[in-house]
């Protein structure tokens, strides 16, 4: 009864910080909305964008706590095989998503809205970029904290990632908006 307990807990303090996170990107959204207009199609990327992040930091951190579990992997930042495949994928595959959304969005520009707006695929790329250089050290501090705290990582940290990724990626997308 004690573990169910503390479990609960875990998961319910995450969910209301994932619902205050998620109010807080979406209040960002809202503010910023006339900039997110300047480039025809963004709200086209927007959501596959803000899943991405969460996704592939959700499994980040999954998989960051199955060999912090198995004793694989030790909580602290170093030389470690299995850190740095972990982060390589991740960050690959953030990029190349980066790229795909945006020439998703790019080709639903031109055939559908019938505009011709290349820079699109550079937003999503400086985009995905920058949110890659936030959020993955964030994920694997987190990750690694919450496991030293004797809290388990895999009831806690999907939220905060989604959380912290919806965040990031929306300022990210702005940076990305003013540098093209």
């Amino acid at each position: 009864m004690e573990v169910l307990r503390k479990d609960f807990k875990e998961i319910l303090g995450a969910e209301l910080i994932s619902v205050s996170g998620g109010l807080l990107a979406g209040l960002l959204l809202a503010i910023f909305v006339d900039k997110l207009l300047l480039i025809p199609g963004l709200l086209i990327l927007l959501p596959g964008f803000l899943e991405m992040r969460g996704n592939i930091s959700g499994s980040l951190s999954a998989r960051l706590s199955s060999g912090l579990f198995l004793g694989a992997l030790k909580p602290k930042f170093g030389r470690n095989r299995i850190l740095r495949g972990n982060v390589v994928a991740s960050f690959l595959l953030v990029i190349i998503l980066s790229l795909l959304l945006g020439f998703v969005a790019y080709l639903v520009n031109l055939f559908v809205l019938n505009t011709n707006v290349p820079s699109i695929i550079l937003v999503s790329f400086i985009a995905g970029l920058l949110s890659n250089l936030i959020e993955i050290p964030l994920t694997i501090a987190i990750t690694f904290w919450f496991f030293r705290k004797g809290h388990d990582p895999s009831n806690v940290m999907g939220p905060y990632v989604t959380t912290i990724g919806d965040i990031v990626s929306i300022v990210a997308l702005l940076i990305g908006i003013v540098v093209v």
